[in-house]
């Protein structure tokens, strides 16, 4: 995959083709936020210095959407208010995935060196429902939990596109029944 401008929304595609433990970012360029940072950590340290990150968007609360969040501390991060507890804290991050007690220090070095855990705390909450003008595109947050409670995707009005996060049709992904 090849990375891809739509106007001010580009497109970053995550190594592995966005499989996991990756995924694909947006970036919106004339406002500066960066979408998922999981992609391809070269490109989003390129991204910082030019043309620059200026806030944080994530979908969801998962290790696969925020593993470059390291990159990009000190920066404004936004996500829903229901996904943004397993981010400040190792231990909540763990509790969320329903992790005994008996494995956590096996999963400590995982999310802490593989996938860049650091505790953050989100600067803003965004809400299903409100458009966000982002001045050459405007954006709808809506609502999708059920991957994770808080789960939002992202519909960028002018140029049409949908933003989903997370949407698998493989057998690793979305069952249908």
């Amino acid at each position: 995959m090849k990375e891809t401008h739509f106007g001010p929304i580009w497109f970053i595609p995550g190594e592995n083709n966005g499989k996991y433990p990756f995924c694909h970012s947006l970036y919106i360029e004339s406002a500066g936020i960066l979408i998922d940072p999981a992609s391809d950590r070269k490109r989003l340290q390129e991204l910082r210095k030019d043309p620059g990150v200026r806030e944080i968007w994530l979908s969801h609360w998962h290790e696969d959407h925020f593993m470059h969040l390291d990159l990009f501390d000190g920066l404004p991060l936004c996500i829903s208010e229901a996904d943004a507890p397993p981010l400040s804290d190792l231990e909540v991050l763990m509790d969320a995935y329903g992790i005994d007690e008996d494995t956590r220090d096996d999963w400590r070095p995982i999310f802490e060196n593989q996938f860049h855990f650091r505790p953050r705390k989100a600067t803003c909450f965004l809400t299903g429902g409100e458009v966000i003008d982002l001045g050459t595109v405007s954006v709808e947050v809506i609502s999708t939990p059920g991957h994770t409670p808080g789960h939002l995707s992202f519909f960028f009005k002018g140029p049409e596109i949908l933003f989903l996060g997370d949407y698998d049709l493989s057998n690793f992904g979305l069952w249908l029944v």
